[in-house]
């Protein structure tokens, strides 16, 4: 399968391929690359004759054959592109056309939030090309958003780039649409600062979760009970399961710390992920703070309250549980 960089040099430098399919659970990469092909591919003033878009639930597999055998019409190729193609109930039948493609047309499957199995997908990669998007592990997402952030010519701090990630989580497309925001009101060389996420993304540099954790992390009470006061005000940005979810996170970190026989950078990078040296110094120090019965216990309120926060033997406020929640962590 090709990768993504690879994949937009060759559509960069009009190399395409008859057929093409895009398939997996990331959806981010497989809308570029779509987006790539239905502005870039064919000229404008002949995309009325000569680009089609279907979308799988409202569509047949004789249907794309159909457009896709069609000659083009003052242009190169005639393109067709297949939109949520995983509802394409028969999509086995394009089988035929994959085999035998017309060399004047390009097809492009976008197959998201999942993937074909190697039988059905084999005929793609050897007339075409198959690409599968695959999403970025949470512990390499700050190194993501630094990349990202750099491609649209920003300056970004390591632990402006930690604050993103935390708060915003592995919402590829999210993270995307911030910076394309961002480049409409700051000019390119732009430093990217908490001050400046605060503005324009809405983002507290005070009160967020990077915030409490490193409050909790330090056993810093009155900027831990400062941040959770903020987060009962504004529960709708904050929601208990989410704010669990990272804290949970955040713990079973230290516990991984402390259970792993090996405590060289390669395998700190394992277990925090690719952090710059001093945010992973940090974070060290936080679980060298805590004991693994301490860790524990506090992973067990956090699994406690997470149950409350759905529902589970509590009829409480959420805004209450995050306070309970708290108190007993810090106990």
């Amino acid at each position: 399968m090709i990768k993504y960089e690879e994949l937009v040099s060759q559509l960069k430098s009009r190399q395409f391929a008859p057929v093409y399919l895009l398939m997996g659970e990331e959806p981010f990469y497989i809308d570029r690359v779509c987006k790539f092909f239905e502005n870039r591919v064919i000229e404008e003033a002949d995309r009325d004759f000569n680009q089609v878009v279907l979308y799988g639930k409202d569509t047949s597999a004789a249907e794309i054959v159909a457009n896709a055998k069609e000659f083009p019409f003052g242009s190169p190729y005639k393109l067709v592109i297949v939109k949520e193609a995983k509802d394409l109930k028969d999509i086995d039948l394009l089988k035929s056309y994959v085999e035998n493609p017309v060399s004047s047309s390009i097809l492009v499957i976008c197959y998201k939030y999942g993937k074909l199995k190697a039988t059905q997908y084999k005929p793609y990669e050897k007339k075409g090309v198959v690409f599968e998007s695959v999403g970025v592990k949470d512990w390499n997402l700050p190194d993501w958003i630094m990349k990202t952030s750099s491609a649209f010519k920003f300056n970004l701090d390591p632990q402006t780039a930690n604050l993103l990630s935390e708060h915003i989580g592995n919402d590829l497309s999210r993270i995307y649409s911030e910076f394309e925001k961002l480049r409409v009101v700051l000019p390119a060389g732009s430093a990217i600062t908490a001050d400046v996420v605060e503005k324009y993304i809405g983002i507290s540099k005070e009160y967020n979760i990077f915030e409490l954790q490193e409050a909790l992390g330090s056993r810093n009470i009155p900027k831990t009970y400062k941040i959770i006061q903020n987060f009962t005000q504004h529960l709708k940005e904050n929601p208990n399961i989410k704010t669990i979810l990272m804290l949970y996170n955040f713990y079973h970190k230290m516990l991984m710390y402390h259970l792993a026989p090996d405590k060289s950078n390669e395998a700190l990078r394992s277990i925090y992920g690719n952090l710059p040296p001093m945010i992973m110094s940090k974070n060290v120090r936080y679980a060298q703070s805590y004991t693994i019965p301490q860790l524990t216990r506090i992973m067990a309120v956090l699994r406690e309250y997470d149950a409350k926060s759905k529902g589970v033997d509590s009829n409480s406020e959420e805004g209450e549980l995050l306070k309970e929640m708290i108190y007993k962590i810090l106990q």
